[in-house]
């Protein structure tokens, strides 16, 4: 879980693994991007395959995490915390004992 003084977050923090150095991605785009993305690498003094990398993997690991996060103002958290600290109401107690269909089996 990560905290900000204004903006709470709620994370699901499992792990990203790297990925193996035992796999392709091939892309086709048009030959001017190429050479303006190797161009771009030269600069850089990385290989086209580590500059594309140093790229696109932080980004995949950003969109990954904010699909994982929930994000929430200092007074939802706090309202949050309230929901989950609550005691079952009649309805909601009465369907956590009720056994679903699909668990009981049929001859």
């Amino acid at each position: 879980m990560f905290c900000t003084e204004n903006l709470r977050t709620l994370v699901d923090v499992s792990a990203v693994a790297e990925p193996s150095k035992d796999a392709r991605l091939d892309l086709r785009l048009p030959k001017d991007t190429r050479a303006l993305i190797a161009e771009a690498a030269a600069l850089s003094g990385a290989s086209l395959t580590d500059y594309v990398l140093s790229l696109v993997v932080p980004a995949a690991r950003r969109d990954v995490l904010e699909s994982r996060a929930i994000r929430l103002f200092r007074e939802a958290w706090d309202d949050f915390l309230d929901i989950l600290d609550r005691p079952d109401n009649a309805d909601l107690a009465a369907l956590r004992e009720h056994a679903p269909q699909w668990g009981t089996s049929r001859q």
